[in-house]
């Protein structure tokens, strides 16, 4: 079983728990997700399977959408209602001031990554330090954000907020940034990734069944979940060399250059290359032989 699975991941559970969970199911060890998802969030968590393990990198590096309600007035050690509350006031602000502030967070940003994250150091998780009571200083990171839209904004207590941003964009320092702009203070209510790359919610599968056959069913073969990216077509001699290492010459063909997906002539995935300015065709990850 080679592929990947758009998993909608419930609320409470870790992604590590989805990932356990269809390890059991499916009766192998080759599997991991591509990405982590809060136990608060919902929605799209890609679980990679088998030989698909190899290209788990390409789809965690898409760019995300997701859906988040923000509760204005309240701050939790967390940045979301399961945390502790440390702070509560009386927001007066107007769907208008949200508008203003979305906007001025679209684009190139710099974010702090939240201690309540699954960011490791020494080899535990960020949020595990916490637990403990032990608070490191984080570096910030650059990511982008495209676009933030309002979807409803209920009195000036409530808003519900898509978001559509790079990889590594921490959703929860996000809103409490947000908050900060508008001279009050913010927390995640609820949170729902809608999107990964090209994948929309119609594409999800839920955790619920306990038969390998239903998650066989809607498996998502390697080349689809690429199909991203360009593709080429290689001859059985091109084939050959590229599994033994060699370059390939590709002057003569498409202007493409980056990775691209690999297809043997006579239409079989083969894997991932790259082609540099100079027009030559390495190998990335390739499928095992058979």
């Amino acid at each position: 079983m080679n592929g990947f699975l758009l998993i909608d991941k419930p609320q409470g559970q870790t992604s590590a728990d989805c990932v356990y969970t269809l390890r059991n199911i499916l009766n192998t060890k080759k599997i991991g997700h591509c990405g982590t998802l809060d136990p608060i969030a919902t929605g799209m968590l890609p679980i990679c399977i088998g030989e698909g393990t190899k290209f788990s990198n390409y789809i965690s590096n898409h760019s995300k959408k997701y859906e988040v309600t923000v509760l204005f007035g309240i701050e939790t050690d967390s940045g979301d209602i399961t945390g502790k509350e440390i702070s509560k006031n009386s927001s007066e602000i107007t769907e208008n001031d949200l508008k203003e502030a979305l906007s001025s967070f679209e684009g190139e940003i710099k974010q702090t990554p939240p201690m309540h994250s699954a960011i490791k150091f020494q080899g535990k998780p960020l949020y595990k330090w916490v637990r403990a009571g032990i608070y490191l200083k984080r570096d910030e990171r650059n990511v982008s954000i495209s676009k933030l839209e309002i979807k409803s904004f209920v009195g000036n207590t409530e808003a519900v907020i898509r978001v559509s941003c790079s990889k590594g964009t921490y959703i929860r320092s996000l809103v409490e940034s947000i908050g900060k702009k508008i001279n009050t203070i913010a927390t995640i209510k609820e949170l729902r990734r809608i999107s990964v790359g090209e994948f929309k919610e119609e594409d999800l599968t839920l955790l619920e069944s306990k038969e390998k056959s239903f998650y066989q069913q809607n498996l998502i073969n390697l080349d689809q979940a690429l199909k991203g990216l360009p593709k080429i077509l290689l001859d059985n001699i091109e084939v050959k060399k590229i599994r033994n290492g060699q370059k390939l010459d590709y002057n003569a063909r498409e202007q493409i250059e980056g990775i691209v997906r690999l297809y043997e002539k006579e239409g079989f995935f083969i894997g991932l290359g790259n082609i540099d300015s100079s027009k030559r065709v390495s190998a990335k990850r390739l499928l095992a032989t058979k």
